[in-house]
């Protein structure tokens, strides 16, 4: 049911639109202008009927779709608002699941069609829920450095022309890398406001863990960690130092020289037990006085809405706002819309620059498997595409996300400078121009991502310091998620002429005749891979493959304090990764051969009955695969869970190993080899394989359930 209040406002809004006074408007109407006053106003009340009467009278082309809108009757799906960039499509959908709703009970349907009305309806409802949301996040990937912040900065509007500086006109801080201290989320939200996600409390002691092992460290003269990298997060050290009152000063001595000093070392000095040291470093932090979340521009503020935002965005994410604690995520809104699309409610996510771009990272995996996720792999111009999103994108790709990543991911090249200029032709000739550079860069990137089998990812320029640049790129990427919208859209309109085919032919035999073709042809696939070959699962092959290609054995050492728990090295997003990759590597063939069959059928023209429900088929292959790969992340992730989460003696052995000398990450690799060889894991990997081959056994009797109904009787021959 529609709002009524939505409707007055709805209703005033199209007279104002046609610029029509309430009294002209009850010239038209057995209304006076003061009763259209109160209608609008809400002292009286409106029926459906008042309204659609309202909505004629208006006249205007918009106002007779609002009569119209107001008279249809929603009963499947949730009535979308007027506005909704999706309705007509939303209302094709709701029209096809009543027509279904009414097939369903008609004795002439023949047993045939029943699973593929169910299948039609399912997909319906799915499709439909898609597109009733109109948020959509896009998430901007990239390694420390590149750029992110700027580029986000420059497509949201939240800038200064005023500075000449780039990274003072910049409303988020920027500059150099390392900057923001947590993933930040940038939306319209009707109002200037800031949303912070904290640590908690125990996440907050383990930062304070490392921070003492960290300047003990340097009161020694030493490198945290013996020279194995760098030993805090550089971020999570500066919000600390500043959230204790610990920053470095700089202190002037004779002959205009200065020298730093640190108080956390002189702090450490003081206090040398570490025990000690933490009581101190976690007193100053005062969290009993950091427990606010949210802060809004204030109404009577001298400032404007960016100088607010981009002073108290910087004082929380460095530390020295006294009311928050450190932030695990922070959300941003802004009064006007994102992309200039008022359409649609599109978040921009800054994530958390990529530093270890093949460790096992949870938050990145979550936007991969986002259908409705736009990913925008960032690089510099000179190196693009970058080893970031080449690593990200084989990891995807090795997940089973090829077709997924179809159409929703971009990389976006960062030149500054003019430094297209300097590229090459295939000659060996310097370019003429900035265009002809970045079209030799284009081909190059392409050429690239040909070879990893997505040759459909789009490429993109932005130099944030010309404007067109900026256009073009909100442009583009608001057409990708357009795009991703369209092909709901098509699925829909794919499936309500695939109803009206069932509707119209459900007593037809020769239709019947074609329906049990294709049920035969499937389902000699669907005999003859009903099982997976068997094995037993390496899952932990990933992780350690994984530790190997640490650049820091600091990222391994977080992780291993938190028991496995670090955003930048999650040990069970690794075994759960290493348990996907072999689901999709045992079962690739497989599908890769259903999805010859379907080809083939449909190039049929003697199928040509059934080639609707084929195109439909496909969409439930791809969903059911995907959905499998996804679940046997979570197995791989649960498996050794219990069992390793527990094992006091290695995370103990694991943590005491810091510090030892170098070769922490070997030693932490070959103890990992160790405990997954050991005999009493065998069972763990018969249930992983178990389950491989029950899940897989369930998507090919899903697949078999959409077809079964047409299968003659006597089975598929």
């Amino acid at each position: 049911m529609i709002d009524n209040n939505q409707i007055r406002k709805a209703l005033q809004d199209l007279r104002e639109e046609a610029g029509m006074s309430q009294a002209e408007l009850a010239k038209k109407l057995p209304f006076t202008a003061s009763r259209v006053s109160r209608l609008e106003s809400g002292d009286l009340g409106l029926t459906t009927e008042e309204a659609q009467q309202i909505a004629g009278a208006i006249g205007t082309p918009k106002a007779r779709d609002y009569a119209a809108y107001l008279s249809s009757t929603w009963r499947v799906l949730p009535a979308p608002g007027f506005n909704h960039i999706s309705r007509q499509c939303l209302w094709d959908a709701e029209s096809a699941l009543q027509r279904l709703d009414e097939l369903k009970d008609d004795p002439d349907l023949r047993n045939v069609f029943l699973k593929q009305v169910d299948s039609c309806r399912n997909a319906l409802e799915k499709a439909a829920g898609f597109l009733a949301e109109t948020e959509h996040p896009i998430a901007f990937i990239g390694s420390p450095g590149v750029g992110k912040t700027t580029a986000i900065c420059s497509l949201a509007n939240l800038r200064d022309q005023t500075e000449e500086d780039l990274d003072r006109q910049m409303t988020l801080q920027t500059g150099g890398g390392r900057v923001t201290v947590c993933e930040v989320h940038l939306r319209n939200g009707g109002e200037w406001a800031i949303s912070v996600d904290p640590s908690s409390e125990e996440e907050m002691r383990q930062y304070v863990a490392e921070f003492c092992d960290h300047v003990i460290s340097l009161t020694g003269g030493k490198r945290d960690g013996d020279g194995e990298g760098p030993g805090l997060n550089s971020e999570i050290d500066r919000a600390l130092r500043n959230m204790t009152g610990l920053q470095p000063k700089k202190i002037k001595v004779p002959e205009g020289k200065s020298r730093q000093e640190d108080p956390a070392r002189e702090l450490a000095t003081q206090f040398p037990r570490k025990e000690d040291l933490q009581a101190q470093v976690f007193t100053r932090l005062d969290l009993a006085r950091r427990r606010r979340t949210s802060i809004t521009f204030p109404r009577d503020s001298t400032m404007t809405g960016h100088q607010w935002l981009q002073r108290t965005f910087a004082d929380i994410n460095y530390g020295h706002h006294p009311e928050f604690s450190l932030p695990r995520r922070i959300e941003i809104s802004i009064p006007t819309a994102i992309l200039d699309e008022n359409r649609m409610e599109i978040r921009l996510i800054d994530t958390r620059g990529v530093d270890e771009p093949k460790a096992p990272r949870r938050d990145l995996q979550a936007y991969l498997d986002d259908d409705r996720a736009v990913i925008v792999f960032c690089s510099s111009f000179k190196d693009a595409p970058g080893a970031t999103a080449l690593d990200v994108v084989e990891r995807a790709m090795a997940g089973g996300l090829r077709q997924s990543l179809k159409g929703r991911a971009a990389l976006l090249i960062l030149p500054q400078n003019a430094e297209e200029l300097k590229a090459r032709d295939p000659s060996g000739a310097q370019v003429g121009s900035i265009e002809d550079g970045r079209d030799v860069k284009k081909e190059q990137v392409q050429t690239t991502f040909s070879r990893l089998g997505i040759p459909e990812l789009r490429v993109e320029f932005l130099d944030v310091t010309k404007l067109e640049d900026c256009r073009e790129t909100r442009r583009a990427l608001v057409t990708i998620i357009c795009s991703l919208r369209n092909r709901a859209e098509t699925q829909i309109r794919t499936l309500c002429e695939t109803v009206d085919r069932l509707i119209a032919n459900k007593a037809d035999e020769q239709v019947r005749a074609v329906f049990e073709e294709v049920a035969r042809r499937i389902g000699t696939w669907v005999d003859s891979n009903s099982t997976i070959p068997a094995g037993l699962p390496q899952v932990e092959q990933a992780l350690l493959a994984e530790m190997d290609e640490l650049r820091y054995a600091s990222s391994l050492r977080a992780s291993v304090n938190r028991r496995g728990d670090w955003y930048n090295f999650d040990y069970w997003h690794g075994l759960g990764y290493g348990a996907r990759c072999e689901v999709v590597e045992r079962t690739e063939a497989r599908v890769r051969d259903l999805k010859a069959v379907v080809t083939n059928l449909l190039a049929d023209p003697s199928l040509a009955e059934a080639h609707g429900f084929l195109r439909h088929f496909e969409t439930v292959v791809d969903q059911a695969v995907k959905d499998l790969c996804e679940t046997i992340q979570a197995v791989g992730e649960a498996a050794f869970s219990e069992q390793l989460r527990e094992d006091h003696d290695y995370w103990g052995r694991c943590r005491d190993r810091w510090g030892g000398g170098s070769g922490y990450k070997i030693a932490i690799r070959g103890w990992t080899g160790g405990w997954f060889s050991e005999e009493r894991r065998q069972e763990r990997r018969e249930f992983i394989e178990a389950e491989m081959q029950r899940r897989w056994t369930d998507l090919v009797g899903h697949l078999n359930a959409q077809i079964a109904s047409a299968k003659p009787e006597g089975g598929t021959t």
